[in-house]
């Protein structure tokens, strides 16, 4: 077991905190009831309604006794619920009710909602303490940014990726590529390092997974490593985009790996407790998909300061 890991008893006041809208219908209610009862877990049910609603209703239900949180929607309810309980301790247990949970697929965490709660009906259960980034007072576990991202993560379908496997993020990187402008980048990083320059995407990465089966933005990304992951795409040109895609695919740092070609000039990767992004002119930023103000940010790494619950040895096949 490593250090961030840790056995808590099984819970006396379990909170499941729902979002009805969630991509994958309701909440399997009747058999997580049987599996709470069964297991003598006392829970309740709270809904939320509009953003924002997870974090206060964390915050409210820890100062009624709660001693685990739960959460059944997709990453950004779990994003929201996790902004409550960071830096108190308490687990979140997460219920993956989304359509990409991808929170859920970086730690391992069945997919099955109902199969997911089983993590926490046994005499002690097992969590890991993972790191939490901030942005303008908003609390992040997937990663942050502005510029092409959002819009080549958009573009890749189930249908593309199963045809193409992982090159199919190259491909939808040439249609974003052709709507997002290059525009001026300050990138000053731990307040030392500063990157200027013309580019069309920056991301600030706490997590790898992209939602595209194995594929992560970058390899060796750690959600508990205590650093932020900065990667920066220069040019908006087919050999950027080869560039980024092989990163993303885990080919290799450089193109250098795969075409011979030196590629540092394209796509440009550093890691940091605190990244500052300005742009001229202003870009709207995002934070685990949900637009969250506009440039410039400045972005922090929480390291260990949330507690989630996650499969343990005797869970894994």
């Amino acid at each position: 077991m490593t250090k961030s890991l840790q056995q808590s008893p099984c819970p006396r006041n379990l909170r499941i905190i729902a979002n009805p809208a969630s991509g994958q219908g309701s909440l399997p209610l009747y058999p997580l009831n049987r599996l709470f009862r069964e297991h003598g877990i006392p829970w309740d049910l709270h809904l939320t309604h509009a953003a924002g609603d997870g974090a206060r209703l964390a915050r409210d239900l820890i100062a009624s006794g709660a001693d685990v949180i739960a959460v059944y929607g997709g990453d950004g309810t779990v994003k929201d619920v996790a902004g409550g309980l960071t830096g108190t301790g308490v687990p979140l247990l997460i219920l993956p009710g989304g359509t990409g949970n991808l929170v859920a697929n970086e730690l391992g965490i069945p997919r099955d909602p109902v199969a997911a709660a089983a993590l926490v009906a046994k005499p002690a259960f097992c969590t890991r303490l993972i790191d939490v980034g901030t942005m303008s007072g908003a609390h992040f576990l997937l990663r942050a940014g502005c510029g092409v991202e959002a819009s080549v993560l958009r573009d890749v379908s189930p249908e593309l990726k199963k045809q193409f496997g992982k090159w199919a993020y190259a491909i939808a990187a040439v249609k974003a590529l052709q709507e997002v402008p290059a525009v001026h980048f300050r990138i000053t990083i731990d307040d030392e390092f500063l990157i200027s320059g013309s580019g069309v995407g920056c991301t600030v990465a706490n997590a790898g997974v992209v939602g595209l089966g194995g594929l992560t933005l970058s390899p060796g990304i750690g959600i508990d490593d205590g650093r932020l992951d900065i990667v920066f795409l220069r040019k908006a040109d087919i050999e950027g985009i080869f560039s980024l895609a092989a990163v993303m695919a885990g080919v290799g740092e450089t193109l250098n790996d795969v075409t011979g070609l030196d590629a540092s000039h394209l796509v440009g990767r550093w890691q940091a407790r605190k990244v500052r992004i300005e742009t001229d002119p202003i870009l709207p930023m995002q934070a685990d998909g949900d637009l969250s103000g506009s440039s410039p940010q400045e972005i922090e790494i929480l390291p260990a300061a949330l507690r989630v619950v996650v499969p343990g040895p005797v869970d894994s096949p």
